[in-house]
């Protein structure tokens, strides 16, 4: 079957590789896990392989024959719909415990996915994703590096986040014009708590608004030159560096810093 390019459809080939992905995800026989995209089945059936109860999202009306035929034990939950505009709240309600998402990710939704798994992180075990690979990276970036940023920092202070595989373009069908890895995330079991919230993301928004700019020049786009130069004084930290350079320590105490000003 054909691939649509609008969907972002890049089906994985070998079973093999789709196993290897399964098994991060540690399933237990009865584990419930979403699966978001998944086209013809491959990673589908690693999972109930594995003894997983899915819940599996499609977008595409075709693949559902398909999927149903392959797969007609009730193991399976298929639900035609956009992930993006499924009530999530309402579904994850439904749940006694802790799930598990697994899924080779069409790349156009990887933001608006990752903001929802921040938002609704308290109800994920574990997280196995295909991602580009630019943006694993910058989910695991360490401070210093070009891809340490925004996403780094909110998706951090909820999972701890690791690059467990590499894939090369010919791993798919059609081939991606861009690399791809996946992802591995656990919730971050003592996660720093945030006293100014709003200040904090206000904060790192502002601070790689412009990622080639020193943290005061963005700083002073955001809060103005005085409090800027009151912000700096007050923390001790040199503002003359970029964003990257900082800690999360250092985004949360300046965060602290910028609430009470």
């Amino acid at each position: 079957m054909k691939a649509i390019k609008e969907l972002g459809q890049h089906f994985l080939k070998d079973p093999a590789l789709a196993g290897e992905i399964a098994d991060f995800a540690e399933l237990k026989a009865g584990d419930r896990v979403w699966e978001i995209g998944p086209g013809q089945g491959i990673l589908t059936a690693a999972l109930l392989q594995r003894g997983a109860r899915v819940s599996a999202f499609e977008l595409d009306k075709r693949m559902q024959e398909v999927l149903n035929k392959r797969f007609p034990a009730d193991n399976l939950e298929l639900v035609m719909a956009d992930i993006l505009q499924v009530d999530w709240a309402a579904r994850l309600a439904q749940y006694p415990s802790l799930i598990k998402l697994v899924a080779n990710i069409p790349y156009q939704i990887s933001s608006p996915l990752l903001y929802l798994l921040e938002s609704y992180h308290q109800h994920f075990e574990r997280i196995v994703m295909m991602l580009q690979k630019e943006v694993v990276e910058r989910l695991c970036s360490p401070p210093g590096k070009k891809s340490y940023g925004q996403l780094t920092l909110r998706l951090g202070l909820k999972y701890n986040s690791r690059i467990v595989m590499r894939l090369k373009p010919e791993d798919f069908d059609p081939p991606p014009q861009v690399d791809s890895a996946v992802i591995l995330m656990t919730p971050r079991p003592y996660a720093p708590e945030l006293i100014a919230p709003d200040a904090f993301y206000a904060l790192i928004k502002a601070a790689f608004a412009h990622k080639r700019k020193t943290l005061r020049n963005n700083l002073i786009a955001h809060l103005g030159k005085a409090k800027t130069q009151v912000l700096e004084a007050q923390s001790g930290i040199d503002f003359s560096q970029r964003a990257e350079c900082l800690y999360e320590a250092d985004f949360i105490y300046l965060s602290e810093l910028v609430a009470a000003l």
